[in-house]
């Protein structure tokens, strides 16, 4: 199965697609037009409320979007202004890992 967004811009990696396929229509709907409202999306512009941007060191820039409280993806923006859609999670997964620090992702 494959997914489109609406937008050309954004291109959802093939490794994502089996997070999207346990999902329940309600919720794949609801992470889609979360995808989707990237489109405008401007890496150089202020982030949108619901986007947390990260810098590390040891790898390059990479984008949290906020879908609700439970779903988050990872987005980067590559050197043709696309974005590219890499992961899908949990908000509990990034809490079990990080369940030792205070601040929360």
């Amino acid at each position: 199965m494959s997914y489109k967004v609406k937008s050309s811009r954004i291109t959802i990696l093939g490794k994502v697609f089996p997070g999207l396929d346990v999902l329940s229509e309600e919720e794949r709907d609801r992470v889609l037009g979360a995808i989707d409202s990237l489109e405008n999306f401007n890496p150089d512009g202020p982030l949108p409320p619901n986007v947390q941007k990260f810098t590390p060191t040891h790898i390059p820039t990479f984008y949290l979007l906020h879908v609700d409280p439970s779903w988050r993806v990872i987005f980067n923006v590559n050197q043709q202004n696309e974005i590219e859609i890499s992961h899908l999670f949990m908000q509990e997964t990034i809490d079990y890992m990080f369940r030792n620090q205070n601040e929360k992702i």
